[in-house]
Protein backbone atom coordinates (compact mmCIF):
# COMPACT_ATOMS: atom_id res chain seq x y z
CA UNK A 1 0.00 0.00 0.00
CA UNK A 2 1.49 3.32 -1.08
CA UNK A 3 1.91 6.10 1.44
CA UNK A 4 0.81 9.59 0.38
CA UNK A 5 2.34 12.70 1.90
CA UNK A 6 0.88 16.18 2.15
CA UNK A 7 3.34 19.08 2.17
CA UNK A 8 2.63 22.81 2.17
CA UNK A 9 5.25 24.48 0.02
CA UNK A 10 5.17 27.81 -1.71
CA UNK A 11 5.77 27.92 -5.45
CA UNK A 12 8.91 29.89 -4.64
CA UNK A 13 10.38 26.84 -2.88
CA UNK A 14 8.79 24.58 -5.46
CA UNK A 15 10.44 21.18 -5.66
CA UNK A 16 13.26 20.21 -3.33
CA UNK A 17 15.35 17.05 -3.06
CA UNK A 18 13.11 14.13 -2.14
CA UNK A 19 12.87 13.51 1.58
CA UNK A 20 13.57 9.80 1.77
CA UNK A 21 14.56 10.19 5.43
CA UNK A 22 10.90 9.29 6.15
CA UNK A 23 10.69 6.42 3.66
CA UNK A 24 9.44 3.08 4.90
CA UNK A 25 11.98 0.35 5.61
CA UNK A 26 12.23 -2.61 3.26
CA UNK A 27 13.79 -6.05 3.75
CA UNK A 28 13.40 -7.37 0.19
CA UNK A 29 12.98 -6.17 -3.37
CA UNK A 30 9.19 -6.45 -3.35
CA UNK A 31 8.90 -4.30 -0.21
CA UNK A 32 11.41 -1.82 -1.67
CA UNK A 33 9.01 -1.10 -4.53
CA UNK A 34 5.59 -1.52 -2.91
CA UNK A 35 6.25 0.41 0.32
CA UNK A 36 7.45 3.58 -1.37
CA UNK A 37 5.96 7.07 -1.61
CA UNK A 38 3.93 8.82 -4.28
CA UNK A 39 4.08 12.63 -4.19
CA UNK A 40 3.75 15.54 -6.57
CA UNK A 41 2.00 18.76 -7.41
CA UNK A 42 -0.47 20.30 -9.84
CA UNK A 43 0.13 23.82 -11.18
CA UNK A 44 -1.99 26.35 -13.04
CA UNK A 45 -0.02 29.35 -14.30
CA UNK A 46 -0.73 32.60 -16.17
CA UNK A 47 2.34 34.58 -17.26
CA UNK A 48 2.06 37.94 -19.03
CA UNK A 49 4.32 40.81 -20.08
CA UNK A 50 3.00 44.19 -21.21
CA UNK A 51 5.25 46.80 -22.78
CA UNK A 52 4.79 50.58 -22.80
CA UNK A 53 5.26 52.50 -26.02
CA UNK A 54 5.31 51.24 -29.62
CA UNK A 55 5.17 47.48 -30.15
CA UNK A 56 7.95 45.79 -32.09
CA UNK A 57 6.87 42.68 -34.01
CA UNK A 58 10.23 40.98 -33.51
CA UNK A 59 11.51 41.77 -30.01
CA UNK A 60 9.18 44.08 -28.11
CA UNK A 61 5.50 43.23 -27.87
CA UNK A 62 2.96 42.08 -25.31
CA UNK A 63 3.29 38.39 -24.44
CA UNK A 64 1.13 35.92 -22.54
CA UNK A 65 0.98 32.19 -21.85
CA UNK A 66 -1.25 29.93 -19.76
CA UNK A 67 -0.36 26.39 -18.78
CA UNK A 68 -1.52 23.53 -16.55
CA UNK A 69 0.78 20.75 -15.40
CA UNK A 70 2.93 19.52 -12.56
CA UNK A 71 4.75 16.37 -11.53
CA UNK A 72 4.18 12.87 -10.18
CA UNK A 73 7.09 11.34 -8.30
CA UNK A 74 7.51 7.73 -7.17
CA UNK A 75 10.17 6.99 -4.58
CA UNK A 76 11.00 3.55 -3.22
CA UNK A 77 11.26 2.53 0.41
CA UNK A 78 14.65 2.43 2.14
CA UNK A 79 16.47 -0.89 1.70
CA UNK A 80 19.70 -0.87 3.72
CA UNK A 81 20.19 2.80 2.78
CA UNK A 82 19.35 2.45 -0.91
CA UNK A 83 16.43 4.29 -2.52
CA UNK A 84 15.46 5.11 -6.11
CA UNK A 85 13.03 7.59 -7.60
CA UNK A 86 11.48 8.66 -10.88
CA UNK A 87 9.43 11.79 -11.54
CA UNK A 88 7.43 12.71 -14.63
CA UNK A 89 6.97 16.44 -15.29
CA UNK A 90 4.39 17.92 -17.61
CA UNK A 91 3.10 21.24 -18.92
CA UNK A 92 0.07 21.52 -21.20
CA UNK A 93 -1.69 24.22 -23.19
CA UNK A 94 -5.35 24.36 -22.17
CA UNK A 95 -6.64 26.34 -25.14
CA UNK A 96 -5.91 29.85 -23.86
CA UNK A 97 -2.75 30.68 -25.82
CA UNK A 98 -2.33 32.70 -29.02
CA UNK A 99 -0.23 30.82 -31.59
CA UNK A 100 -0.65 33.37 -34.41
CA UNK A 101 2.34 33.29 -36.75
CA UNK A 102 4.40 36.45 -37.16
CA UNK A 103 5.44 38.20 -40.34
CA UNK A 104 8.91 36.65 -40.27
CA UNK A 105 8.65 33.05 -38.97
CA UNK A 106 12.40 32.63 -39.33
CA UNK A 107 12.95 35.13 -36.53
CA UNK A 108 10.01 34.55 -34.23
CA UNK A 109 7.42 31.94 -35.07
CA UNK A 110 4.98 32.67 -32.24
CA UNK A 111 5.22 36.38 -31.48
CA UNK A 112 2.32 36.59 -29.04
CA UNK A 113 3.13 33.52 -26.96
CA UNK A 114 5.44 33.91 -23.95
CA UNK A 115 7.88 31.02 -24.53
CA UNK A 116 9.50 31.27 -21.09
CA UNK A 117 6.61 29.46 -19.41
CA UNK A 118 6.85 26.10 -21.22
CA UNK A 119 8.49 26.74 -24.59
CA UNK A 120 6.57 27.00 -27.86
CA UNK A 121 5.07 23.50 -28.02
CA UNK A 122 1.47 22.89 -26.94
CA UNK A 123 2.55 20.17 -24.51
CA UNK A 124 5.64 18.87 -22.78
CA UNK A 125 6.05 15.60 -20.89
CA UNK A 126 9.42 14.37 -19.70
CA UNK A 127 11.07 11.98 -17.27
CA UNK A 128 12.77 14.72 -15.31
CA UNK A 129 14.09 12.68 -12.39
CA UNK A 130 15.45 9.14 -12.45
CA UNK A 131 18.05 8.46 -9.80
CA UNK A 132 19.55 5.87 -7.45
CA UNK A 133 20.72 6.94 -4.00
CA UNK A 134 22.56 5.59 -0.99
CA UNK A 135 22.16 7.40 2.31
CA UNK A 136 23.11 6.88 5.95
CA UNK A 137 22.88 9.42 8.83
CA UNK A 138 26.03 11.27 7.77
CA UNK A 139 26.42 10.62 4.05
CA UNK A 140 24.41 10.72 0.81
CA UNK A 141 25.44 9.73 -2.71
CA UNK A 142 23.03 10.13 -5.65
CA UNK A 143 23.44 9.47 -9.39
CA UNK A 144 21.11 10.09 -12.32
CA UNK A 145 18.72 12.83 -13.42
CA UNK A 146 17.98 14.99 -10.40
CA UNK A 147 17.27 18.34 -8.82
CA UNK A 148 20.36 20.18 -7.57
CA UNK A 149 19.96 23.23 -5.37
CA UNK A 150 22.93 25.38 -4.40
CA UNK A 151 23.66 29.10 -4.88
CA UNK A 152 24.70 29.10 -8.55
CA UNK A 153 23.25 25.75 -9.73
CA UNK A 154 19.61 25.51 -8.74
CA UNK A 155 16.14 24.51 -10.02
CA UNK A 156 15.14 28.07 -11.06
CA UNK A 157 11.67 26.81 -10.22
CA UNK A 158 9.58 29.86 -11.07
CA UNK A 159 7.45 28.50 -13.93
CA UNK A 160 6.01 25.09 -14.87
CA UNK A 161 9.01 22.75 -14.75
CA UNK A 162 12.27 23.29 -12.85
CA UNK A 163 15.79 23.09 -14.22
CA UNK A 164 17.11 19.53 -13.87
CA UNK A 165 20.59 18.05 -14.05
CA UNK A 166 22.17 14.75 -15.04
CA UNK A 167 25.10 13.92 -12.83
CA UNK A 168 26.40 12.68 -9.50
CA UNK A 169 25.99 14.48 -6.18
CA UNK A 170 27.06 13.82 -2.63
CA UNK A 171 26.56 15.37 0.80
CA UNK A 172 28.37 14.48 4.00
CA UNK A 173 28.21 15.77 7.56
CA UNK A 174 31.53 16.65 9.16
CA UNK A 175 31.09 15.01 12.52
CA UNK A 176 29.17 16.98 15.16
CA UNK A 177 30.46 20.36 14.00
CA UNK A 178 27.26 21.36 12.19
CA UNK A 179 29.22 21.64 8.93
CA UNK A 180 28.33 19.88 5.68
CA UNK A 181 30.35 19.19 2.53
CA UNK A 182 28.54 19.00 -0.83
CA UNK A 183 30.02 17.98 -4.19
CA UNK A 184 28.22 17.82 -7.55
CA UNK A 185 29.40 16.81 -11.00
CA UNK A 186 27.02 17.79 -13.83
CA UNK A 187 27.25 16.15 -17.26
CA UNK A 188 24.01 17.34 -18.89
CA UNK A 189 21.32 19.91 -18.20
CA UNK A 190 17.59 20.15 -18.94
CA UNK A 191 16.40 23.71 -19.40
CA UNK A 192 12.98 24.16 -17.78
CA UNK A 193 11.35 24.87 -21.17
CA UNK A 194 13.06 21.94 -22.98
CA UNK A 195 11.92 18.32 -23.04
CA UNK A 196 15.35 16.65 -23.06
CA UNK A 197 18.75 16.76 -21.37
CA UNK A 198 21.79 17.93 -23.33
CA UNK A 199 25.25 19.45 -22.82
CA UNK A 200 24.22 23.10 -23.16
CA UNK A 201 23.61 25.73 -20.51
CA UNK A 202 21.88 29.14 -20.31
CA UNK A 203 25.03 31.02 -21.29
CA UNK A 204 24.27 33.38 -24.16
CA UNK A 205 27.39 33.76 -26.30
CA UNK A 206 28.52 35.81 -28.13
CA UNK A 207 27.04 38.72 -26.20
CA UNK A 208 26.06 40.53 -29.40
CA UNK A 209 23.61 37.72 -30.21
CA UNK A 210 20.11 37.80 -28.77
CA UNK A 211 19.51 34.05 -28.86
CA UNK A 212 22.12 31.28 -28.73
CA UNK A 213 21.68 27.55 -27.95
CA UNK A 214 24.07 27.80 -25.04
CA UNK A 215 27.63 27.08 -24.08
CA UNK A 216 28.54 23.39 -24.22
CA UNK A 217 30.06 21.52 -21.34
CA UNK A 218 29.12 20.65 -17.78
CA UNK A 219 30.12 21.85 -14.34
CA UNK A 220 31.63 20.75 -11.05
CA UNK A 221 31.00 22.32 -7.66
CA UNK A 222 32.08 21.80 -4.06
CA UNK A 223 30.61 23.61 -1.10
CA UNK A 224 31.26 23.74 2.65
CA UNK A 225 28.38 25.11 4.74
CA UNK A 226 27.91 25.77 8.46
CA UNK A 227 24.99 27.08 10.50
CA UNK A 228 24.08 27.59 14.14
CA UNK A 229 21.41 29.83 15.75
CA UNK A 230 23.51 33.00 15.38
CA UNK A 231 26.09 32.36 12.61
CA UNK A 232 25.96 30.88 9.12
CA UNK A 233 28.76 30.57 6.58
CA UNK A 234 29.27 29.00 3.15
CA UNK A 235 32.19 28.59 0.75
CA UNK A 236 31.55 27.27 -2.76
CA UNK A 237 33.86 26.61 -5.70
CA UNK A 238 32.57 26.12 -9.25
CA UNK A 239 34.26 24.93 -12.43
CA UNK A 240 32.32 25.95 -15.55
CA UNK A 241 33.67 23.61 -18.22
CA UNK A 242 35.39 25.46 -21.09
CA UNK A 243 34.63 28.85 -19.49
CA UNK A 244 35.79 29.85 -16.01
CA UNK A 245 36.26 29.11 -12.34
CA UNK A 246 34.17 30.79 -9.63
CA UNK A 247 34.56 31.17 -5.86
CA UNK A 248 31.51 32.19 -3.83
CA UNK A 249 31.66 33.11 -0.13
CA UNK A 250 28.72 34.08 2.05
CA UNK A 251 28.25 34.58 5.76
CA UNK A 252 25.70 35.95 8.21
CA UNK A 253 25.36 36.99 11.84
CA UNK A 254 22.16 37.56 13.84
CA UNK A 255 22.91 39.85 16.81
CA UNK A 256 20.52 41.44 19.27
CA UNK A 257 20.94 45.20 19.64
CA UNK A 258 18.80 47.95 21.19
CA UNK A 259 16.12 45.43 22.03
CA UNK A 260 15.82 44.23 18.42
CA UNK A 261 16.97 41.12 16.56
CA UNK A 262 19.08 42.05 13.53
CA UNK A 263 20.79 40.17 10.72
CA UNK A 264 23.94 41.12 8.82
CA UNK A 265 24.96 39.14 5.72
CA UNK A 266 27.84 39.48 3.30
CA UNK A 267 28.73 37.85 -0.01
CA UNK A 268 31.75 37.76 -2.30
CA UNK A 269 32.23 36.34 -5.81
CA UNK A 270 35.46 35.91 -7.75
CA UNK A 271 35.35 34.53 -11.28
CA UNK A 272 38.30 34.11 -13.63
CA UNK A 273 39.08 32.15 -16.75
CA UNK A 274 40.39 32.25 -20.27
CA UNK A 275 36.86 31.61 -21.49
CA UNK A 276 36.04 30.28 -24.93
CA UNK A 277 36.57 31.81 -28.35
CA UNK A 278 33.17 33.45 -28.04
CA UNK A 279 33.47 34.49 -24.39
CA UNK A 280 36.99 35.87 -24.27
CA UNK A 281 38.82 36.28 -20.94
CA UNK A 282 36.70 36.49 -17.79
CA UNK A 283 37.67 38.48 -14.70
CA UNK A 284 34.86 39.49 -12.34
CA UNK A 285 34.30 40.20 -8.65
CA UNK A 286 31.16 40.99 -6.66
CA UNK A 287 30.94 42.47 -3.15
CA UNK A 288 27.57 42.50 -1.39
CA UNK A 289 25.96 43.07 1.98
CA UNK A 290 22.49 42.86 3.48
CA UNK A 291 21.35 44.49 6.71
CA UNK A 292 17.94 43.80 8.22
CA UNK A 293 15.80 43.89 11.33
CA UNK A 294 13.32 41.25 12.48
CA UNK A 295 9.91 42.60 13.46
CA UNK A 296 7.97 41.77 16.61
CA UNK A 297 5.49 38.91 16.88
CA UNK A 298 7.02 36.98 13.98
CA UNK A 299 5.67 39.51 11.48
CA UNK A 300 8.74 39.16 9.28
CA UNK A 301 11.61 41.55 8.59
CA UNK A 302 12.74 44.63 6.70
CA UNK A 303 16.10 44.94 4.97
CA UNK A 304 18.43 46.93 2.73
CA UNK A 305 20.89 45.26 0.35
CA UNK A 306 23.74 46.36 -1.91
CA UNK A 307 25.92 44.65 -4.54
CA UNK A 308 28.93 46.04 -6.39
CA UNK A 309 30.38 44.47 -9.55
CA UNK A 310 33.29 46.77 -10.51
CA UNK A 311 34.75 47.19 -13.98
CA UNK A 312 37.95 45.26 -14.59
CA UNK A 313 39.51 46.95 -17.58
CA UNK A 314 39.11 48.59 -21.00
CA UNK A 315 36.51 47.43 -23.49
CA UNK A 316 37.64 45.93 -26.78
CA UNK A 317 36.06 44.59 -29.97
CA UNK A 318 32.81 46.59 -29.87
CA UNK A 319 29.86 45.33 -31.87
CA UNK A 320 26.17 46.16 -32.34
CA UNK A 321 23.42 44.86 -30.07
CA UNK A 322 20.60 43.58 -32.34
CA UNK A 323 17.91 44.46 -29.78
CA UNK A 324 18.79 48.08 -29.13
CA UNK A 325 21.01 49.00 -32.07
CA UNK A 326 23.53 50.37 -29.55
CA UNK A 327 27.22 49.58 -29.63
CA UNK A 328 28.08 46.51 -27.57
CA UNK A 329 30.73 43.81 -27.41
CA UNK A 330 30.69 40.18 -28.36
CA UNK A 331 32.73 39.17 -25.32
CA UNK A 332 32.14 38.81 -21.58
CA UNK A 333 33.55 42.26 -21.14
CA UNK A 334 34.87 44.65 -18.55
CA UNK A 335 34.22 42.62 -15.41
CA UNK A 336 30.83 41.15 -16.31
CA UNK A 337 29.86 38.02 -14.36
CA UNK A 338 29.01 34.78 -16.17
CA UNK A 339 26.49 32.36 -14.61
CA UNK A 340 25.75 29.39 -16.92
CA UNK A 341 22.77 27.96 -15.01
CA UNK A 342 21.01 31.08 -13.71
CA UNK A 343 21.69 33.75 -16.34
CA UNK A 344 18.51 34.99 -18.09
CA UNK A 345 16.32 33.37 -15.40
CA UNK A 346 17.56 35.74 -12.65
CA UNK A 347 17.83 33.02 -10.02
CA UNK A 348 21.36 33.83 -8.90
CA UNK A 349 22.08 34.45 -5.18
CA UNK A 350 23.06 38.13 -5.44
CA UNK A 351 21.13 40.09 -2.82
CA UNK A 352 19.77 42.61 -5.33
CA UNK A 353 18.49 40.22 -8.02
CA UNK A 354 14.73 40.35 -8.64
CA UNK A 355 12.49 37.97 -10.58
CA UNK A 356 13.35 39.37 -14.00
CA UNK A 357 16.45 41.56 -13.63
CA UNK A 358 19.82 41.77 -11.91
CA UNK A 359 23.49 42.55 -12.42
CA UNK A 360 24.09 39.13 -14.02
CA UNK A 361 21.33 39.41 -16.62
CA UNK A 362 22.32 43.05 -17.31
CA UNK A 363 25.53 41.65 -18.84
CA UNK A 364 27.47 44.61 -17.50
CA UNK A 365 29.42 45.63 -14.41
CA UNK A 366 27.87 48.13 -12.03
CA UNK A 367 26.17 48.36 -8.66
CA UNK A 368 22.67 47.89 -7.28
CA UNK A 369 20.68 48.52 -4.10
CA UNK A 370 17.42 47.11 -2.82
CA UNK A 371 15.00 48.09 -0.06
CA UNK A 372 12.47 45.44 0.87
CA UNK A 373 10.56 43.40 3.42
CA UNK A 374 9.44 39.84 4.06
CA UNK A 375 6.11 40.23 5.86
CA UNK A 376 3.74 37.70 7.42
CA UNK A 377 0.80 39.73 8.75
CA UNK A 378 -1.26 36.52 9.01
CA UNK A 379 -0.22 32.89 9.36
CA UNK A 380 -1.44 32.11 5.85
CA UNK A 381 -0.29 35.31 4.10
CA UNK A 382 3.18 36.23 2.78
CA UNK A 383 4.00 39.70 1.38
CA UNK A 384 7.36 40.61 -0.17
CA UNK A 385 7.53 44.21 -1.51
CA UNK A 386 10.86 45.51 -2.88
CA UNK A 387 12.23 48.49 -4.78
CA UNK A 388 15.66 48.31 -6.40
CA UNK A 389 17.91 50.28 -8.74
CA UNK A 390 20.75 49.13 -11.02
CA UNK A 391 23.52 51.52 -12.05
CA UNK A 392 25.29 49.72 -14.86
CA UNK A 393 28.14 50.36 -17.27
CA UNK A 394 28.08 53.85 -18.81
CA UNK A 395 31.42 53.54 -20.60
CA UNK A 396 31.30 55.33 -23.98
CA UNK A 397 30.58 52.88 -26.76
CA UNK A 398 29.01 50.22 -24.52
CA UNK A 399 26.23 51.89 -22.50
CA UNK A 400 23.77 49.85 -20.44
CA UNK A 401 20.85 51.89 -19.11
CA UNK A 402 20.18 52.32 -15.41
CA UNK A 403 17.04 50.43 -14.33
CA UNK A 404 14.53 50.81 -11.50
CA UNK A 405 12.35 47.86 -10.49
CA UNK A 406 9.29 47.63 -8.25
CA UNK A 407 8.20 44.15 -7.13
CA UNK A 408 5.32 42.76 -5.07
CA UNK A 409 5.09 39.07 -4.23
CA UNK A 410 1.85 37.92 -2.52
CA UNK A 411 1.09 34.33 -1.49
CA UNK A 412 -1.90 32.83 0.35
CA UNK A 413 -1.56 29.33 1.83
CA UNK A 414 -4.87 27.57 2.39
CA UNK A 415 -5.55 25.42 5.46
CA UNK A 416 -7.97 22.77 6.72
CA UNK A 417 -9.53 20.81 3.84
CA UNK A 418 -7.56 22.86 1.28
CA UNK A 419 -4.21 22.40 3.00
CA UNK A 420 -1.53 22.01 0.36
CA UNK A 421 -3.02 24.67 -1.93
CA UNK A 422 -1.16 27.96 -2.51
CA UNK A 423 -2.19 30.91 -4.68
CA UNK A 424 0.60 33.35 -5.49
CA UNK A 425 0.91 36.50 -7.60
CA UNK A 426 4.22 38.15 -8.51
CA UNK A 427 4.00 41.63 -10.02
CA UNK A 428 6.96 43.57 -11.39
CA UNK A 429 7.15 47.05 -12.93
CA UNK A 430 10.48 48.03 -14.46
CA UNK A 431 11.76 51.16 -16.15
CA UNK A 432 14.38 51.56 -18.89
CA UNK A 433 15.42 47.94 -19.44
CA UNK A 434 17.30 47.78 -22.74
CA UNK A 435 15.18 46.30 -25.52
CA UNK A 436 11.99 46.49 -23.47
CA UNK A 437 11.04 50.15 -23.93
CA UNK A 438 10.62 52.81 -21.26
CA UNK A 439 8.49 50.62 -18.97
CA UNK A 440 7.21 47.09 -18.91
CA UNK A 441 4.95 45.21 -16.50
CA UNK A 442 5.27 41.52 -15.76
CA UNK A 443 2.69 39.50 -13.83
CA UNK A 444 2.91 35.85 -12.82
CA UNK A 445 -0.24 34.33 -11.31
CA UNK A 446 0.30 30.83 -9.95
CA UNK A 447 -1.87 28.23 -8.23
CA UNK A 448 -0.31 25.04 -6.92
CA UNK A 449 -1.54 22.04 -4.96
CA UNK A 450 1.00 19.69 -3.38
CA UNK A 451 0.09 16.12 -2.56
Amino acid sequence: MKKFRLSLLTVALGLGIGGNAHAAEATNFADWLSNGNVSGDARLYDFGRDFAGPQNAIYQHDLNAVSFGGKVKLETADWDGFTAAAAVYGAYDIGMNNYTTGKDPGLYNLPYLNPLLMGTNRSQTSLGEAWLQYQNPGFMLRAGNELIDNPWINPSDGFMIPNLYEGVSTKMSLGSTGAQLSIDRIFEYKNRSDAAFDETSLTVLPYDKLVYPGQTGGATDAGLTYKNPTVNAAAWMYQWDNLAQMTYLEGGYTPTFAGRAWFVNGQYVNETGSGSEDAGPINAQVYGFKLGMNLDQHLGNVFVAYDDLPSSGPITTPGINPVTGAANTNKVYNGNLLSPYTQIYNTDPLYTTVMNYGLVSARAPGSAWMLGANLHPMNQLDLVPTVSEYYTDQTPGVPVANVRAYMLDVAWHFSDKLKGLTVRDRLGVEHDVLGYGSTYVENRLMMQYNF
